[in-house]
């Protein structure tokens, strides 16, 4: 017996958005999380739950009026599955699979006859014609195209900026058949996006990587761009700004201490990954990833060659570790990296409205400090690295305290150099 009409398996940055949207639009919604902590966020409205990618106002009414269910259970009958757990590269340069492949894995034990499955996670090129069709196939006993439909749908997310809703954003689409291309373009309209439809689910999974490669290699460029305005003498802002009246051809980026999030650097990594099984190069791509994975490394060489002094042993506290301004998510971010970098010779704190806990690659956990609880004779430098708008910036300069601001396009440090660092 079916439950509800959709069921969405992941509510992160994705997956919340996308049950929201489908029960705004009239169907009743069963989103499940393999995490207790993560369902409790959700059900106790604990505020932050929405990610900055959702709004918790939105999802406390659908709560309320039984349009949506949120659950750490086992996945319900429905007529349309939805995936949008993450899909992070794992420490060998592959892709880590354990929560994709398990989602498929729970839907083949309740799958039925004419349903729907839509797979919105990132996905390196193949993975659902190569592995996602055959596990449930396997698992189910079904046939995709003739027993039920699948269809990759990747997301499209911009999380903080409200001028990109759920439903402004026109959704690619790619079915395994034409029959399951159908279905999957008559869902995806029905929860009110513009569709466009592409011939394979190879095809749409190429779509959303190619898009985030697209932005990974600019990024390294502008950050490029801003080394050599440094070594040039030059303003890279002022470059930037008479760039951008261009009106054809130039799409403007900013310098930062590296890329971050779920899909940018992730993407391009798959891209990579795609390439080199094809038994390709792909030169531009890889060397935009090493100028990435350099940033953090160079931006604590610029902070000590700003301040013509070592950072061994000083204090210093870094303000914002999230990947994004305004966002909780930490994955991937540049800013984590440089505080594993400075904690290497100097002893690190951070503050972060969003981020009360971080736990570092190295197994090391940091807890956040509020500002007002801070020792400011005992810090030595102040590191923006994330510039929240939770947080008062001018009220943090004011201070005394030397800071760095790695969120202007070139950065140098304010205060008194002389008297920042103990030697």
């Amino acid at each position: 017996m079916r439950t509800s009409d959709v069921v969405v398996i992941g509510l992160g940055f994705t997956g919340l958005p996308t049950a929201l949207a489908v029960a705004e639009a009239g169907l009743t919604v069963v989103g499940v999380d393999v995490s207790p902590d993560r369902v409790r966020q959700i059900t106790d409205g604990i505020p932050g739950f929405g990610l900055g990618t959702v709004s918790e106002d939105g999802v406390r009414e659908a709560v309320v009026s039984g349009r949506l269910r949120i659950t750490d259970g086992g996945v319900p009958r429905a007529r349309t599955y939805i995936i949008c757990v993450p899909t992070p590269p794992d420490r060998r340069g592959g892709v880590e699979m354990t929560a994709l492949s398990g989602a498929v894995s729970a839907i083949a034990t309740v799958i039925g006859a004419g349903d729907l499955v839509l797979v919105q996670s990132t996905c390196p090129p193949g993975t659902l014609d190569e592995r996602l069709v055959p596990l449930l196939e396997e698992r189910s006993g079904l046939r995709v195209g003739r027993d039920f439909h699948m269809a990759s749908a990747p997301m499209r997310i911009d999380p903080g900026r409200s001028t990109h809703s759920f439903g402004a954003i026109p959704r690619v689409v790619g079915g395994c058949t034409r029959a399951c291309a159908e279905r999957a373009v008559r869902f995806v309209a029905a929860v009110g996006n513009t569709v466009v439809q592409v011939g394979t689910p190879l095809a749409a999974e190429l779509v959303k990587v190619f898009e985030n490669t697209f932005r990974m290699v600019n990024i390294s460029l502008v950050n490029e761009l801003a080394a050599l305005c440094r070594a040039s003498g030059v303003d890279v802002d002022e470059v930037l700004r008479a760039a951008g009246t261009k009106p054809f051809g130039f799409l403007a980026h900013r310098p930062s201490a590296g890329a971050g999030g779920d899909c940018v650097p992730v993407a391009a990594r798959y891209f990579s990954l795609g390439a080199r099984r094809h038994g390709l190069h792909s030169p531009v791509v890889d060397a935009a990833l090493a100028v990435n994975d350099a940033m953090p490394s160079h931006t604590v060489h610029r902070l000590e060659a700003a301040l013509g002094k070592t950072l061994r042993g000083s204090r210093i506290l870094v303000v914002g570790v999230a990947y994004k301004a305004d966002m909780a998510n930490v994955r991937q971010s540049a800013a984590v990296a440089v505080v594993e970098e400075l904690r290497r010779t100097a002893r690190v704190e951070y503050h972060d409205p969003h981020v009360p806990r971080l736990d570092l690659p190295d197994g090391s956990v940091l807890h956040g400090v509020d500002l007002d609880a801070v020792d400011w004779s005992s810090v030595d430098i102040v590191v923006v690295m994330t510039k929240h708008r939770a947080v008062d910036h001018e009220l943090l300069s004011a201070r005394g305290v030397p800071t760095f601001d790695c969120t202007t396009g070139d950065p140098v440090v304010m205060g008194a150099p002389d008297t920042a660092v103990a030697a």
